[in-house]
């Protein structure tokens, strides 16, 4: 049994975000897992009232047999905290065998690796989640960072740090291209899913539906999330509708938030089910009761949940998705468009072909699991 801490500023109790699910899986694995925390960064759907809900519990308490501790911060960004304390005085308390950081972009990395200076023995990882895409637009904070911070990273942090793991191709390349991490440095460590919590949905595919009154006979396409016509859902909607007189079988499932516009074209369909805003257990079970998940044009996290539901892709191919179809279980999109998804849609369909990327699924569940991932991590401690 290793004793693993996992330092992070978007831990938040109960919810389904990597630094809350890589913890879960770590100790189920056996190990011992304590994550340190801020008291600062919490979903923005969160209501107040659920936030003073966890601020009451204090700087030290269980949750799911995880011991979780807080550190201060003085300076916060949407994503980082500078000025941490606390930190080291936690790590020297836990002594921990591996201090897995997420995040590259706080200062509490910077006293992680400096316990590791003086502990040698203690292994240091780190994930990042940025990439050309969501790093800050804000000038100031590009100057600092690509005079200041980025050099520090990749000359002072670097070489006390075992692993740089990217969460994607892209974010891989962004690792070493901005904060000229070696490649030899740098592994994918992908969003994985958590199949603990959808193997609890024991329900069969009709008998979800039926609870969703959801039709059994028909093919269901699904797709999530926020949905406009920036994420392609007016396309796809367009290319179910057309694709209906050959193929009346086919059902259209959107759940989430639609803009206006998509609004105005699903108003009296029959061929399809809107349903809002899902919590998580309903928002797989959506997905698990489905024959095939579509995002047309960006990632977006329900993409690892459909992996982790067994169910077969259609996804746009980027450099944030160019990993979710290793084992041939879906298809990959060039543009994204009306006639393109058209034609996946029509393949996919296909008896002989849908068993065999349905199977596929089956096996991408396993390889992308948190129990696979934490393994993962393990391995490259030895």
């Amino acid at each position: 049994m290793m004793k693993i801490v996992n330092v992070t500023h978007h831990y938040t109790d109960g919810w389904g975000y990597q630094d809350n699910l890589l913890p879960k899986y770590q100790k189920l694995a056996g190990d011992n897992v304590v994550v340190i925390t801020d008291t600062c960064h919490f979903p923005v759907s969160m209501s107040q009232e659920d936030i003073d809900e966890i601020l009451k519990k204090g700087d030290e308490y269980t949750f799911d047999g995880i011991r979780i501790r807080k550190m201060k911060c003085s300076l916060n960004t949407t994503n980082s905290s500078f000025f941490c304390r606390g930190v080291y005085r936690i790590l020297k308390e836990e002594r921990p065998d591996i201090i897995f950081h997420h995040g590259i972009d706080s200062s509490s990395l910077v006293v992680s690796t400096i316990y590791k200076i003086f502990h040698p023995k203690t292994t240091l990882f780190v994930d990042s989640h940025a990439d050309y895409i969501n790093q800050s637009k804000n000038k100031l904070w590009l100057l600092c960072n690509d005079s200041i911070w980025l050099p520090f990273i990749g000359f002072i942090v670097s070489p006390f740090v075992k692993k740089f793991f990217g969460v994607s191709p892209l974010r891989c390349e962004y690792l070493n291209k901005r904060y000229r991490i070696r490649k030899k440095k740098i592994e994918l460590l992908p969003l994985g899913g958590d199949t603990e919590l959808v193997d609890s949905i024991k329900d069969s595919r009709d008998e979800l539906r039926k609870k969703f009154h959801i039709p059994t006979d028909k093919f269901i396409i699904v797709s999530g999330g926020k949905m406009g016509k920036d994420k392609g859902t007016l396309e796809l909607i367009e290319a179910v509708e057309e694709l209906k007189e050959s193929y009346p079988d086919i059902c259209l499932l959107l759940f989430g938030k639609c803009d206006d516009a998509v609004k105005q074209k699903i108003n009296n369909n029959k061929d399809i089910i809107s349903i809002g805003w899902c919590n998580r257990i309903e928002t797989l079970s959506l997905l698990k009761l489905a024959d095939v998940a579509v995002w047309p044009l960006l990632h977006t996290s329900l993409i690892e949940d459909a992996i982790s539901c067994g169910t077969p892709l259609i996804v746009k191919e980027s450099g944030n998705t160019s990993h979710y179809i290793e084992y041939d279980n879906g298809i990959y999109l060039k543009t994204g468009n009306k006639e393109e998804l058209k034609d996946a849609i029509e393949t996919i369909k296909e008896e002989g072909f849908y068993i065999n990327k349905k199977h596929n699924a089956e096996k991408m569940k396993d390889a992308f699991s948190y129990h696979a991932i934490a393994d993962m991590i393990k391995k490259y401690q030895k």
